[in-house]
């Protein structure tokens, strides 16, 4: 005969962790409101007049239709938002917490996510430009040569989950961790990733890094496909020598 178990809802836990997560979800929600609203700005700004000086290059996006660009990118967009709610919420129990913790300890965490997941990427990234996976997973990507914000969505189904189920793995392996510091890592990888794209400088003195890791990634999409690789700094390039 089969053992009753022993455990039991406790109503108040399970009201706790409701409150957690709806934290957790509106912390989510709030980034991807705020990234939607910067991609649709650099959008903008890249083919505005007003803003033509600050684009690295001239030259047109890619030589996809606009029709089937479009519709690409409208189901990764839609695709994406699925998984980050599905893929978090399958993990919540195990990589999440809501505790009180110092501001120290964030700190820590969100480094140690984003170090460990560049180092990661930059892997994933280099072993996407072997010919069978450039052919079946990034290559689609790659019909790119001088992007916009918009054209961090182009992608494969399968490149869409290989980065985002990393990105959860390196907190996984971190965690568990606060659900504050995962909403900081997350701002900032998304935010990272729409402005790498954008073909855009700021020229603006304390923007410098990002507008070098813009530089550094238009420049890998205009065909040097066997250098700058890391996602998040140039540290790993630099490191394994495939800085360009």
């Amino acid at each position: 005969m089969v053992k009753r178990s022993n455990w039991r809802y406790n109503p108040i836990h399970g009201s706790v962790r409701g409150v957690a997560m709806l934290t957790f979800y509106s912390l989510i929600v709030f980034v991807l409101v705020v990234d939607g609203a910067l991609l649709t700005f650099l959008a903008f700004a890249y083919h505005s007049k007003r803003f033509e000086g600050y684009r690295i290059s001239l030259k047109e996006s890619m030589k996809v239709p606009g029709a089937e660009r479009l519709k690409n990118i409208a189901f990764i967009a839609v695709l994406s938002l699925a998984a980050v709610l599905g893929m978090t919420g399958a993990i919540y129990r195990f990589t999440f917490h809501d505790h009180l913790v110092t501001a120290w300890r964030i700190a820590y965490e969100i480094v140690a996510i984003l170090l460990v997941y560049d180092l990661a990427y930059y892997w994933l990234h280099r072993a996407m430009h072997t010919k069978k996976l450039m052919r079946l997973v990034h290559g689609k990507h790659h019909e790119v040569h001088n992007p916009t914000a918009m054209e961090s969505f182009y992608l494969t189904p399968a490149e869409l989950f290989a980065g985002l189920g990393l990105l959860l793995a390196c907190t996984w392996l971190v965690g568990p961790v606060s659900i504050y510091s995962f909403a900081a890592v997350f701002f900032i990888h998304s935010t990272l990733n729409i402005t790498v794209h954008s073909g855009l400088l700021s020229k603006r003195t304390l923007l410098w890094p990002i507008d070098h890791l813009t530089r550094k990634h238009y420049t890998h999409h205009a065909g040097n496909y066997d250098n700058n690789f890391a996602s998040l700094t140039p540290f790993w390039d630099m490191l394994f020598r495939t800085a360009k």
